[in-house]
Parts: structure tokens; sequence; C-alpha cells
């Protein structure tokens, strides 16, 4: 039978996602010849660079000839074709116009411009004009907030008002970043004849707006040849804008009216430059003065000069600073509470409690919150694929970075997935949130209970005493017990596929081959053994404690509930807890909640056998930079794609079977094709430290091609 179009959609994707730039060979390479064009000061950067390189080494790769090979891709490349040669077709004038020797000339230019290097910067005003639009919106929320407060019926417009004269003040600050983009260019002289050829084009469809077209001029700045179109705040139709809006721009206008944008591209320094700012001045200070190249945070770019950089982003402080307006967002809720609760039928002095008790919420919270530092990253090619490193100068508080990442050794091994880390111990960060949580309790009770009607109103006053008890217990049990039991501050996610099976589920046919089950498993690291038991155990109790408190009181409606202790097992590397899921379920009984405890490690998982092997101290053997890494580390992430496709490809054949439709052998030779290129993506892997008081990511990312 004919593979359905959502079949075509899942194939195309499984061969599109993973064919991501396959490396060839190295080559020697520099730095990116922007970073000694860009000013120091800048708030952001990016550049990309061997792009036609990398094009070239995917489309010469056997994962992408084989993927030509498919029927169905060539069945889809040879119906574009026959659309663009249509000489009737939708596309006709697009290819008649792409046909024209002025247009071909076009298209090698903007060819050779995305071949070589791209680049990307913005000023520093980019953090001035974050900052700057926090500035009003926190205005805006104070406006609202105290006009929301006063019964009013004109309160709505005088919000208006409010919010407009809001920006007219904060607009005497307003100032247009420079944004430069580039394109570097193997040869200059074809771009400056293209740039004549838009000069004319650009008069001709501004022809009827004189205003305009008296805008547009072709300048000759710092060396460079660019065509350039200055605007202003007088360019806006105020007088339509000021009847359509119910509120006076006067103010406004006189400011706009003011600002100035100027929009230019061009080519200079070997590159096509296309840039906005409120004037040109930033063209001349390329390559002038102090360059980012000489920051210090470009300064581990240094050690890497003899590989081939493909990619470069850099954030400043003061950028990152404006950006993370984490603060900012949680003085907006507080403010946001503030000008609800009066619109509420609260006592006035609960409506006082819970406003003091938001802002020493958000108080807490934001000292939990890190300082924001500038970023930089980097990734070059390599043998394998992609390798480099992130350097991030802000704060990470809550990871601790001091000692290697022992819970590793209690992943299995070669996982599918893994995302381990260690936090810092902080009984404080419990406290914290112990208060709070008692605070949100109190104020469910004085408020929810008053929405209930009478009977149950009295059933909440039968069991309020013993319950309350019950959280004090387990507040006990969470700060004397569980908290200290975790000192070790590690864990770890691990996602897995080892266990099979012919038959997952009764009402499942039995399949021909063992089918993998993904295994989910939860690793913490354990300080006191002792301790995780005697928390477990209180857990335990307090649980048939609410069920029975809450038998008590309404003995004909609830009934009673004796919780089943779990099974056991002890294995050599710690002990097994366990429920059998009833037959009823129809469950393969390799499924089981579990929970397994040695003497330093804790496994959650759903799945015994799971649990067991995550017991077991096992060397990471999974490759790539974890494996690799010494000494000390704050967190490590390893995900091996192509073993994932390994586990759900007889799912595939298995799904194929169960449909009881008739699938041709070409269909499912084309599945599996689509799925060896998807295993050309291997994993990736990276893993975080600390250096000269500089978090480092060190990161990878492997692709292999089809073998021959």
């Amino acid at each position: 039978m004919k593979i359905t179009c959502l079949s075509h959609l899942l194939l195309i994707a499984l061969s599109f996602c993973t064919l991501a730039l396959l490396r060839t060979g190295a080559v020697l390479a520099d730095e990116p010849a922007s970073l000694k064009l860009i000013p120091a000061d800048a708030a952001f950067y990016s550049a990309s660079t061997h792009l036609r390189e990398q094009y070239d080494s995917l489309m010469q790769s056997r994962a992408v000839a084989k993927l030509r090979e498919m029927p169905i891709v060539k069945m889809g490349l040879g119906m574009a074709q026959a659309k663009w040669n249509d000489p009737d077709g939708d596309l006709a004038p697009f290819k008649a116009a792409y046909e024209q020797p002025e247009n071909q000339r076009l298209v090698e230019v903007l060819i050779d411009a995305v071949s070589h290097e791209v680049f990307a910067y913005g000023d520093e005003d980019f953090a001035a004009l974050l900052g700057l639009l926090n500035q009003i919106n926190q205005a805006n929320q104070a406006a609202m907030r105290d006009l929301n407060a006063v019964d009013d019926p004109d309160a709505a417009q005088q919000i208006i008002r409010k919010l407009s004269q809001n920006l007219a003040q904060h607009l005497d600050k307003a100032k247009v970043p420079d944004l430069v983009m580039g394109f570097r260019l193997s040869d200059t002289a074809p771009a400056i004849a293209q740039l004549g050829r838009l000069e004319q084009v650009l008069g001709e469809l501004l022809a009827d707006q004189p205003e305009l077209k008296q805008r547009l001029s072709r300048q000759q700045i710092a060396g460079g040849d660019f065509l350039t179109l200055q605007l202003d705040g007088s360019l806006i139709p105020w007088g339509q804008a000021a009847q359509s809006v119910p509120f006076d721009i006067t103010e406004i206008r006189e400011k706009v009216t003011k600002m100035t944008v100027s929009v230019a591209i061009g080519v200079k320094d070997n590159y096509l430059l296309v840039s906005v700012g409120d004037n040109n001045d930033h063209l001349v200070a390329l390559g002038q003065g102090e360059v980012l190249a000489s920051r210090k945070e470009l300064a581990p770019l240094r050690r890497y000069t003899r590989e081939q950089i493909c990619s470069i982003w850099y954030l400043s402080d003061a950028f990152m600073k404006q950006a993370n307006s984490t603060e900012q967002r949680l003085d907006q809720l507080a403010n946001l509470s503030s000008s609800l609760l009066p619109l509420t039928e609260l006592d006035p002095s609960l409506q006082q409690q819970i406003q003091e008790d938001v802002r020493g919420l958000v108080a807490d919270i934001k000292r939990a919150i890190p300082e924001s530092g500038a970023m930089m990253t980097f990734a070059f090619r390599n043998d394998q694929g992609y390798e480099g490193y992130t350097h991030n100068w802000g704060e990470k508080k809550s990871m601790d970075a001091s000692q290697p990442l022992t819970i590793l050794e209690h992943v299995g091994g070669d996982p599918i997935l893994v995302v381990a880390g260690r936090r810092n111990y902080s009984p404080d960060t419990y406290d914290m949130i112990s208060k709070w949580v008692g605070r949100a309790l109190f104020y469910g009770e004085t408020i929810g209970v008053g929405y209930l009607g009478p009977n149950e109103q009295d059933f909440y006053r039968r069991v309020r005493g013993d319950l309350a008890t019950l959280v004090k217990q387990l507040d006990q049990i969470n700060r004397e017990k569980l908290v200290p039991a975790f000192r070790d501050g590690q864990g770890a996610c691990v996602l897995d596929a080892k266990i099979t099976s012919e038959q997952w589920h009764a009402m499942l046919l039995p399949s021909e081959k063992p089918l993998p089950m993904l295994e989910l498993g939860l690793v913490y690291g354990v300080s006191d053994a002792g301790l995780v038991k005697e928390a477990a155990t209180g857990y335990f109790q307090a649980v048939q404690k609410a069920i029975d408190t809450l038998h008590n009181a309404e003995p004909t409606t609830i009934p009673e509930f004796p919780l089943p202790l779990p099974d056991s097992r002890e294995f050599p590397d710690g002990m097994v807890y366990y429920y059998r899921l009833p037959r009823e379920l129809g469950l393969d009984k390799q499924l089981s909640p579990n929970a397994g405890l040695s003497e330093d490690t804790l496994v959650l998982s759903f799945v015994p056998k799971t649990t067991v092997r995550l017991l077991a101290k096992t060397p990471f053997r999974a490759g790539g930079l974890i494996e690799q890494h010494q000494g000390a580390a704050g967190a490590a992430f390893h995900f091996s794609f192509a073993r994932l496709i390994d586990a759900v490809a007889p799912w595939v054949d298995y799904g194929i079977e169960l449909s009881g439709q008739e699938v041709s052998e070409d269909t499912v030779d084309q599945i599996h094709v689509g799925l060896d290129i998807a295993r050309c993506f291997r994993e990736m892997s990276a893993v975080t430290y600390q250096q000269d008081g500089v978090w480092v990511t060190h990161f990878a990312t492997h692709f292999e091609d089809l073998p021959e």
C-alpha cells in the first residue's frame, strides 16, 4: 500500500533532523575577522564562519547521498522541479525573474555573502534600552495599581492618560541603538555593482514620494560605499494618530519628531554591511579604538586559534544584567497583587497581611537569585563533529562544583540520557520554603474555610487539630532527617532502554522480536542512609495517620484503608523496596514502582531491574566529554540520540505489524534508511565546572557519516 502522509512527514523529519553538518577534515583557521572591527563596548555579538565549507561537507556526505536515493525524496524533488519548470505554474514569474542575468549576479553575491562569515552586533545602547523599557513598565504598573485602588468611574481613562505621560517622560532617555549585520565577501566589486542597482530600484519605487526619495543618498563613509536612508519622527502621520488615540500626544510628538533613524547598506572592509542606528557614526568607528577582540571575555578563544572556529556568541555584563529582569518581574507581581487585593471582599487587616507577606516573599526570592554576568560561547569543528565552550561570569548560587560528580558511577555505565549535578547544601533554603508553605496554609485556612458549607466546615473543625499536628511532624521530619540525609547534594535523571519484552501489555499482540522499554530512573546521593529510612518510615506513618483521621471523622463515607507495606529484596549493592502491580492491569511483571537504597545512593524508578543496575557502582563509559573530564564538576549532560533511535526502531516495525495493513517492502526499507540517517547524529554531551572563578561549560556533538 502507499505510505500515508503522516508517515511521509515522519520519515522526512527523522531524516532531516539529524543531517547536521557532517565533518570531513580539520582545517587551520583564525578567529572571525569581525572581532577586530566591533567596538569593545558592544552589548552583544554573534558570528558564524566557514559556512560554505560546512555546507559542502554536508552535501558531500554519504548520508545526504543516501537520502537523495530514497524514492520518496526523489519523488519530492521531481515534483518541485516540475513545478519550477512549468511555464504556466505559480512559480513561472519567479523563475523568469531568477533567470535574468542581473538577478543571477545578485544571487551570486548573496551566496558569496553567506559563504564565509556572517556577524551581527548591537552597541551598548541596547542594554540602556532594556533598562529604559523596564523603567517604563514599572512606572506603568505603579500607575495602574494606584488608579485601580481608587473607586472612580473614569479610572480607565485616567490609566491611559497616565501611561502616555509615563511614555513621554521617558522618551528623553530613548535612543535608537546601533545594530549592524555583516557578510564577508571574497570579491567586493559585484556587491558594489548591485548596490548601484538597488539605488536605482529604490529611486523608482520612491518616485511618487519625494519627501522619502530626497532622504535616500549614496555616501562614502570611512572609505566604504553606502546607500543610506535618513528617517525621523516627522514622517509619522501625527494628525491621524491624534484622532485615533484617547489622549493628548503633543508631548510625545515633540520628542519623537526629534528622533532620527538611519538605515544603511554598503560595502566596507571586505564586508557587506546592513546597519540601523540613530546616525552612521558607528560605521566610521568600526575597527577604530579598543575592539571586542581585546576584551578579557574573549581571551579563552586564544587557546583555540588553530581550530576552525565556526561560531561565537558574546553578551556583555551590562546587557545580561538588564536582560535578566527577574527581579523587576517579581516587583511587578507584587504590585499586581497590591492592585488586585482592594477589589476583593477580604478584611482590610487581612489584605494588609497578604501585602506584607508578598513583599517578604519577593525579598526572599530576590536574595536567592544569582547575579548575571557576561557570557561568551564559541564552537569549532573536530574529527567527530563540533566542540565548544561557554564561559559565564555570572553566579550559580545553587550549583556546587567543588568535587567530582561521583553520582555518574550510578547511572548504569552507558545510558541513553543522563542529566546530573550537585547543588549546594543549604538548610536555609528549606527554612524559607517551610516558612512560606506555612503562610500559604494559613491563608488557605483563613480564606478557604469561609467558602465551605456548614457540613464541610464542621468536618474540617473535627480534623483540623490532628492534621495540623501531622503538618508539624512532616516539617520536623524534613528538617531533621530528609534535608541532612541528602547533604551530599548530588542527583541525576537517567533514561535507558535495556529491558525488553515481547508483550508489555496483555491487550497487545505478542511481538516477534523483543521490544525495548524506556526506563526512567532518579538517582540521589545519600549522606546518611539511616536518616533516609527514618524519614520514609515517618512519611508512611504520617500518611496512615491522615487516612485514619479522615476515616474516624467520617467513618460512613471515608473507608478504613491500611497502607500496605512494600515488599523488599536485598541485593549485593542495596535493598530494593517495591509494590507489585495488580494482575488486572495487564502490565508486564517487570514493571513495578520501587525504591532502592544503599549506603550512599537512593534510586527511584518503575522497573526494579533498573534500580538494581543503578545502585551498582559502574564506571561511566558512554564516551564523550564526561568520561574524559578529570576533576571537580557541577553538572554533566549526555544524550545518545543514536541509541534512542535503536530503542524506537523495533517499535516502528511492531507498529507496522499492528496496523494490520499491507505495507510494501519498499516503504519499510525507506523507513529503515531514514532511521539509519537519523543515527548519523550520534550523541551530545556537556560538563560544567569552575575555572579561575568563571563557570565553564565544555560541550560537544558527535556526528558520524554512514559507512561506505
